[in-house]
């Protein structure tokens, strides 16, 4: 008889694991290494290698104006400053994303407002965000959820109904596009993450793009002071700004810099790896592999999930399921992140922002209130994404058997835990 993992059989994953990204070229570290000799790691002015690395993201997007910051939630922080995002504005926000798509906007005294999502995508549903809109509405946020485009087509219809200004993050989404176009190009403001694991990352940091002028200067108000914002703004804008450092550190910049200049390849390169992932999921009861839209030209895939379906299983728990599989040497797991709207700051009076007071209560979530998001959490199986950045045809042949041998001996599993 064939024994699991879990009952001390062998496991069926031991190919090791091919390196985890990020990865640094050549090019990368020559250029920090010039940097380091230099005793360059700053820039309180916007020198050739800052100067070079907005070039070269703004030119990527086909956009006059990139502004680089300190990290992805900082450029979001930007990016709601400079629509005019202030105290008591409402924001939509899907309820399925993270805490630095919402949390910028409690230090503008903003109001986020939850919305549901696409059980299948995760991505914002516009129906429920449309249903969310009030006279307080300000603009829309909207995040390219693991590399997938939202429907920017619709969501630019929406925004141009209501009068309503646009912020996508694209932290997920390095390279994405919708219909052929970029995505981070659709709205007010684009913005990225280039930190951590991100298909573009320099350890820290973060970028925006805009095609508007004053979007682009706003966030110098905010935080790019002194030498860098008197390039740029008019003295007496200078004179008023706010005082903040948002600044990215230059070894970050100069990786980066390398790291759009062949992004479409490694895309092309993950996107065959997951490709080939999908496929070997297609067959297996109880996972299908991620959905693609048909307005996606390309996807950033940053993550990787496969949704689970119990009722294939006999029932078994999507835990019971992740503990199987990772008694046999898989790499999966259940996302990190749960809906917004079931996380302290929407359930209950913890982490209150200064603007909420008697009278004007913060709006609180109920679970069930948002099934979209909580369908999308409870049915997703996260996958390693960062080490699928390279050819790993036997580590993909090993994760194929050893969920096959799971989903065999389901029965066993289910009476083990009886």
């Amino acid at each position: 008889m064939e024994r699991l993992a879990l009952e001390g059989g062998p496991p069926a994953v031991t190919v090791p694991p091919p390196p985890a990204w990020p990865q640094l070229s050549p090019a990368a570290r020559a250029r920090v290494e010039r940097l380091l000799d230099a005793g360059e790691l700053s820039d309180y002015d916007h020198g050739p290698v800052l100067a070079e690395f907005e070039r070269t993201v703004a030119g990527y997007h086909g956009l006059p104006y990139a502004l680089a910051s300190s990290s992805g939630t900082d450029a979001l922080l930007c990016a709601y400053f400079a629509v005019g995002v202030g105290p008591g504005d409402e924001v939509l926000v899907p309820s399925y994303s993270f805490h630095a798509t919402v949390a910028p906007l409690f230090l503008l005294s903003a109001v986020p407002v939850l919305c549901d999502v696409d059980p299948l995508t995760g991505n914002v549903d516009l129906a429920d965000a449309e249903s969310r809109i009030t006279e307080r509405t300000r603009a829309v946020a909207v995040t390219h959820l693991w590399g997938h485009p939202v429907e920017l087509t619709a969501l630019g219809r929406l925004a141009a109904r209501h009068g309503l200004k646009v912020v996508e993050d694209g932290s997920h989404a390095h390279g994405a596009r919708y219909r052929g176009r970029p995505v981070g190009t659709f709205g007010d403001a684009g913005v990225f993450s280039l930190g951590a694991r991100k298909m573009v990352s320099g350890g820290m940091g973060g970028v925006l793009v805009t095609a508007d002028e004053e979007v682009f200067r706003a966030p110098q108000r905010l935080g790019h002071t002194h030498e860098r914002a008197g390039r740029s703004l008019p003295a007496a804008d200078v004179a008023v700004g706010l005082g903040g450092n948002h600044r990215i550190g230059l070894p970050a910049a100069a990786i980066c810099v390398e790291q759009y200049r062949d992004l479409d390849e490694r895309i092309a390169v993950k996107t065959a790896v997951l490709e080939g992932l999908s496929k070997r999921l297609s067959d297996i009861p109880g996972l299908r592999p991620p959905c693609t839209a048909p307005h996606v030209t390309r996807g950033g895939w940053y993550g990787y999930k496969a949704r689970y379906v119990p009722e294939e299983l006999d029932g078994l728990p999507l835990d019971d399921f992740v503990t199987a599989l990772r008694a046999e040497g898989l790499d999966v797991g259940r996302p990190s992140n749960r809906p917004l709207h079931r996380q302290a700051m929407f359930t209950g009076r913890r982490l209150e922002p200064p603007h909420y007071r008697p009278g004007r209560p913060r709006p609180l979530y109920r679970q069930g209130e948002l099934p979209g998001a909580e369908q999308y959490y409870r049915s997703s199986l996260s996958f390693p994404a960062p080490l699928l950045h390279n050819p790993c045809d036997d580590l993909l042949d090993a994760y194929q058997d050893g969920i096959h041998k799971v989903v065999r001996n389901v029965g066993r599993i289910i009476r083990a835990a009886r």
